[in-house]
């Protein structure tokens, strides 16, 4: 079985763990948060030694955590974070609060599961998805819920990564969207 995690940094985050896993029988996925980069960064080195061998982190992360984790991870390993477009990056900056956070991520499930994390810091709102078609309704559905932003798995390439910024911007253009899946 194939070993997955998207890791958040949550600063003060009150809650832990603030975890959720979900098994499609293909691949173990794992949604956690910590308080801080240290601890994101401790926790990861230990999903690594623990098999984990695709690995997408929030964009609070970048090149350099990549760098730091790769050192010590077997051949094989995926590390990515996510990264903003230009005008995603703007409209990221802009926010005065991000609280409601958005993910979308690839899993072998025929319709949408959803999982909520919850924590007076950050509320985390995962869906895995089927497809690119399922991606572009959830992001919709996640922007008319009010997100402050919504972050994409690996599996998201630019072109992909530009539909869910149009699909998102048809509900509300001031959500940014980031990605695991481009590197800008």
């Amino acid at each position: 079985m194939q070993k997955y995690v998207f890791v958040q940094n949550v600063p003060e985050l009150s809650v832990t763990p603030y975890e959720t896993t979900f098994d499609d029988g293909e691949w173990l996925s794992l949604v956690a948060g910590f308080d801080g980069i240290p601890a994101c960064m401790d926790y990861l080195k230990g999903l690594i030694a623990d098999g984990f061998s695709l690995i997408n982190l929030c964009g609070d992360f970048g090149p350099e955590e990549v760098g730091e984790l790769m050192k010590d991870a077997p051949e094989g390993t995926e590390i990515h974070f996510a990264a903003y477009l230009p005008e995603e990056l703007a409209k990221l900056e802009a926010l005065e609060q991000y609280i409601e956070y958005g993910q979308i991520i690839f899993g072998g499930v025929e319709e949408p599961v959803r999982y909520d994390l919850e924590a007076p810091e950050m509320n985390t709102h995962t869906v895995f998805i089927k497809d690119l078609d399922q991606a572009i309704d959830v992001a919709k559905k996640l922007a008319a819920e009010g997100m402050d932003g919504i972050e994409l798995c690996s599996g998201f390439d630019l072109d992909m990564t530009k539909q869910i910024i149009a699909a998102v911007e048809s509900v509300d253009a001031r959500i940014p969207v980031g990605s695991n899946g481009i590197e800008v």
